[in-house]
């Protein structure tokens, strides 16, 4: 049962027994005043306890929504357990984000999984899974200008504010087709990891890919690249920590060794 629900059951029953003890002239006050101040305390703190008991006892996804996580090659080269803690991953992050849009009143629980979803490959090799205080998701409808960067673009991280802002629908055009655009959710969410361990970002940047060996490797050349995000410049070490994900097979050929480094970075 969720424990919230159960909360307010048993502060229910509590008020109830004092109300039927007072009736039969037994003071017992405290039974009908304390009930209020549970149920207050637990309205208060319902997110904290939802997310408490998650923790030990994490749902699955709805089977419904599971099909969606087959974008994402990680998810597909799992074994059973390692998919149902991916799945369940998915849904902690997905419960824990906050997602806003700019005239965008709604998004659909399949937009919420694919954000998730990227955040959950990119963590998946820690035991903590949680991007920091990254907990906020900006979508525009369009390419969009900022305080930090005057220029139409598609995808940005802001540090400040722990906020990942994307244009909606060329995130959700990366992300079902990782193999003909640069995967913007993993490429996101890899700098917002760097951020807080910066062991790995470090090491990822001397493994970097430069801009040759990327268009080797994807197909995606520089210029293209550039203009897809809308910025004067990337992040190699993150376009290459997508690459390790969405282009395996193709490091495979053209970049063994480094393959076999970040494996070892991110085993």
């Amino acid at each position: 049962m969720d424990p919230v629900r159960a909360a307010y059951l048993a502060c229910l029953c509590l008020f109830l027994l004092g109300i039927v003890l007072r009736l039969s002239g037994q003071p017992f006050d405290a039974l009908i005043i304390i009930p209020f101040i549970g149920a207050a305390g637990v309205y208060t703190l319902a997110p904290q306890i939802k997310w408490w008991n998650w923790l030990r006892n994490p749902p699955d996804l709805p089977t419904d929504l599971a099909p969606l996580l087959d974008r994402f090659d990680l998810y597909r080269n799992l074994g059973l357990e390692g998919k149902r803690e991916f799945r369940r991953r998915t849904f902690m992050l997905k419960e824990g984000t906050h997602i806003h849009g700019q005239a965008i009143e709604e998004f659909p629980e399949d937009v919420k999984i694919m954000v998730a979803a990227s955040a959950a490959t990119i963590s998946f090799h820690r035991e903590d899974f949680l991007i920091g205080d990254y907990e906020n998701v900006i979508f525009y409808r369009h390419y969009f200008p900022t305080p930090i960067h005057d220029v139409l673009h598609s995808s940005e991280l802001h540090e400040g504010d722990g906020a990942i802002i994307w244009t909606l629908n060329v995130f959700l055009q990366s992300v079902i087709e990782p193999k003909k655009y640069l995967h913007l959710g993993l490429y996101e969410y890899a700098r917002a990891f760097y951020t807080i361990d910066t062991k790995l970002g470090e090491a990822m940047r001397e493994l970097a890919f430069d801009f040759e060996q990327i268009h080797k490797i994807s197909g995606f050349p520089e210029e293209k690249l550039l203009k897809y995000i809308g910025l004067p410049t990337l992040d190699l070490a993150a376009i290459t920590h997508v690459l390790y994900f969405s282009h395996r097979e193709e490091m495979a050929v053209f970049a063994p060794k480094k393959l076999a480094a970040i494996d070892l970075l991110l085993a």
